[in-house]
């Protein structure tokens, strides 16, 4: 489940780039035509990997790695810089924070080379939104002044404006509540000078959450700004920012009862957010229209809603939104007397709880709060009249007594059921790691056991089956070399038996290679690799290329090996036997943490929505040697119209 926070700045970030990928999207087609003419060059590959760089990440990595090789074999580095903070902006994208800050650490040292301040700049601005992610806000604050500086010194009025409101924003986030006006009005400013009409209206946003805030609490002028943004939004044609203006803006209606008002702005933000796809910003906009039907009277419409909230909250695994699904589908049937069909829903929202920090619990805990502050005050109060009478006294030191003890059994209960709860969660956890510890050993003992039989059946093959063969060729040359005259039958029978022999000893042999290869043994995973497209694809039609980073001449553990190794041969044989592709490139890399393998080809593809196709048992072998080794696989339609698969296997 994704972070709300971090899908907010990303969001963010989005708008701020909108048009450079409307740009990168126009030119996708014309770009890849360069490629597959082989006239691509880091220009190419660096406008490649911002196209996809927001919506297919795994190959705007594919397209990086292709261009840093392509410039480590022309020895031009003049976008080295560029390339590094564009794959880094893709491992953000991606939530692998260490790898985007890896890349976005090179970009800079590389900028700073070639004293390129405008890649220097936003690499800075993009560090601070790592630290910003991490909750570091001085440090994100530090590298975002220091971004606005190389903005202002060449000039880059865009970036400088971005970075001042991303300022706002992080002070905003630590209430410095005048300090992030200061910074929302400086990138207004700036915005308004060059006509940035999506930022404008992204700043104005800023400032309308700043008065929804309690600390301001002016709904007339939130709602004035959110206003303001939502025409700047259309003349552009910026459906995100319009889909959350539209948000802001019901938000801003609830607070203020405008029920009404606040239903038809919630809807609209739906309709665009259906349009676009955002399956995780409509799943709890199901559930705000729900909620502004409910404040209507109007059940039938409300449970309607919550029906759709409820089946995208359960296929995103969105525990908190279901939790407060279950809880309000259970009041809303209680209230219209369907409280058998109610009953469920209670069950399962109870048992979602011990998964959350509920928000039945924090109202306990309130209330005891509020107990015990009352209770201070009785006893105040008690103390206060101890003066007016002595028969008095004896009466309230004998009721400050039963409140005491009281208190201290009812904190004595809440203490022992608030330890056996933890004990319960504590042990539930440990249950659910061993199972899932059990499982891990068991599915590493299998593919364990397959290898070492594989290796049994191989080495008796070759060393066994193999000679055996190899010496009856041997004797049927000779025994065939003491007949003096053969006849030509004779001479027939001898050459298509001796051909025979030979072909089941060279197929033996090849069965015997294929289960458990030497070259991988002997030399490791690259020519390993290299020897099985080489037979599996060399006397086909199918053309094929092999590319490696930093792996060249290094060993990795020999259950790693063989796990990628059979991992690509099970790919390749589904390229063979499937997808009709006329052409396969391999990758292999190594990143900081992982090992990554790359098989894409242009074949006919399959459909990943498909259930049947993913469960497939070639695919659900791969899937179960990745998890052996902790590592993950991601399939993506690839740009030739047919599949990239990608598999990720963490380094020991």
């Amino acid at each position: 489940m994704i972070c709300p926070i971090r899908v907010w700045r990303i969001l963010v970030l989005l708008s701020f780039l909108l048009p450079t990928l409307v740009l990168g999207q126009s030119k996708k087609d014309s770009l890849l035509h360069v490629v597959a003419t082989g006239k691509a060059d880091a220009t190419t590959f660096n406008d490649l990997i911002w196209v996809y760089v927001f919506n297919q990440p795994d190959s705007a990595v594919y397209f990086s790695q292709r261009g840093l090789n392509w410039i480590e074999e022309h020895d031009d580095d003049s976008l080295l810089a560029s390339i590094y903070n564009r794959v880094g902006v893709a491992y953000d994208i991606r939530s692998i924070p260490d790898s985007a800050l890896y890349f976005y650490n090179l970009a800079l040292t590389e900028a700073r080379k070639k004293n390129n301040l405008v890649t220097e700049a936003g690499a800075l601005n993009n560090i601070g939104l790592i630290h910003w992610n991490n909750g570091e806000l001085e440090q994100a604050i530090d590298h975002y002044i220091r971004a606005a500086e190389k903005f202002e010194h060449v000039g880059n009025l865009m970036g400088l404006g971005n970075t001042y409101n991303n300022i706002g924003i992080i002070l905003f986030e630590d209430e410095q509540v005048e300090k992030s006006m200061r910074y929302y009005r400086q990138a207004l400013k700036i915005r308004f000078q060059t006509d940035h009409k999506t930022g404008i209206a992204a700043t104005y946003l800023n400032i309308s959450q700043l008065f929804s805030k309690t600390y301001l609490n002016n709904s007339d002028s939130s709602i004035h700004y959110v206003q303001m943004a939502i025409p700047l939004y259309e003349s552009v044609n910026d459906r995100y920012g319009l889909a959350r203006a539209y948000r802001e803006l019901a938000d801003n209606y609830k607070s203020v009862e405008r029920h009404k008002d606040a239903l038809d702005a919630y809807q609209k933000a739906l309709r665009i957010q259906l349009d676009l796809g955002n399956a995780e910003g409509y799943s709890s906009t199901y559930y705000n229209i729900a909620g502004a039907y409910r404040e209507l009277r109007d059940p039938t419409n409300e449970l309607a809603y919550l029906d759709s909230a409820q089946t995208l909250a359960e296929q995103h695994n969105d525990l908190s939104l279901l939790w407060k699904v279950y809880r309000t589908k259970a009041r809303a049937l209680g209230r219209i007397g369907r409280h058998k069909d109610a009953y469920p829903y209670w069950i399962s929202y109870d048992n979602l709880k011990d998964s959350l920090v509920s928000a039945e619990r924090s109202h306990q805990v309130q209330e005891l709060e509020t107990q015990y502050r009352t209770a201070q005050k009785d006893r105040e109060i008690a103390d206060k009249k101890i003066a007016l009478t002595e028969a008095k006294l004896k009466l309230e030191n004998r009721n400050k007594w039963i409140f005491g003890l009281l208190g201290g059994l009812i904190s004595l209960i809440l203490l022992g059921f608030a330890i056996l709860q933890i004990s319960r969660r504590k042990a539930q956890a440990e249950k659910d790691a061993a199972i899932i510890a059990e499982r891990e050993r068991g599915l590493q003992a299998m593919i364990q056991a397959t290898e070492d039989e594989r290796k049994r059946i191989a080495k008796d093959l070759h060393d066994g089956i193999v000679q055996s063969l190899t010496g009856l060729s041997l004797r049927l040359q000779k025994g065939f070399t003491m007949i003096k005259e053969p006849s030509e039958e004779q001479l027939t029978r001898y050459e298509e038996s001796i051909s025979m022999l030979n072909d089941s000893i060279a197929e033996l042999r090849n069965i015997s290679h294929q289960m458990m290869p030497r070259a991988l043994s002997d030399m490791g995973l690259i020519p390993a690799i290299q020897d099985m497209l080489e037979k599996s694809l060399g006397s086909t039609e199918i053309k094929y290329d092999f590319e490696h980073h930093k792996v060249e001449h290094e060993r990795f553990p020999e259950n790693l090996e063989v796990s990628l190794y059979r991992i690509c041969q099970e790919l390749v044989n589904n390229i063979i036997k499937h997808s009709e592709a006329k052409a396969v490139s391999v990758q292999l890399l190594k990143t900081k943490t992982h090992l990554v393998l790359v098989v894409e080809d242009n074949g006919k593809g399959f459909r990943f929505d498909d259930g049947a196709s993913l469960n497939g048992i070639g695919l659900m072998n791969i899937t179960s040697r990745a998890k052996a080794m902790n590592g993950e696989v991601n399939y993506q339609p690839s740009p030739g119209q047919g599949t990239v698969a990608t598999i990720r296997i963490p380094l020991p």
